[in-house]
C-alpha cells in the first residue's frame, strides 16, 4: 500500500515570522540592568526566546517580533548580529 499525503514542505525558521540576535554593545552590568533589558524588550513588544551570556560581560538575546531591535530599543544599545525572517 503506497503512503500518500498531502502536506507541504517550506522553508523557514521554525521560531515565527521574525526573529534577531542581537548583542550588547557593552557589558551589561548587574541583575537589575538584565531586568531592565528583558522588560524594556518585553514592554517594546518582542518575546525573548533565548539569552546567552551573564552579566559583567556582554550579552546575547534571541528577539521574536517584527520590529527592528536596532540601537537603543530595548534599553541599552544593541547591534543586530543575526536576522532570521520567513
Amino acid at each position: 500500500m503506497a503512503l500518500t499525503t498531502t502536506s507541504a514542505s517550506r522553508a523557514g525558521n521554525g521560531l515565527g515570522p521574525r526573529t534577531q540576535i542581537v548583542v550588547t554593545d557593552a557589558s551589561v552590568a548587574n541583575q537589575a540592568a538584565l531586568e531592565a533589558i528583558v522588560k524594556a524588550a518585553t514592554v517594546g513588544g518582542w518575546t525573548i526566546a533565548g539569552i546567552a551570556g551573564s552579566t559583567g560581560g556582554v550579552m546575547h538575546f534571541a528577539l521574536q517580533g517584527s520590529a527592528d531591535a536596532d540601537g537603543e530599543t530595548i534599553g541599552q544599545a544593541v547591534s543586530i548580529v543575526a536576522d532570521f525572517t520567513e
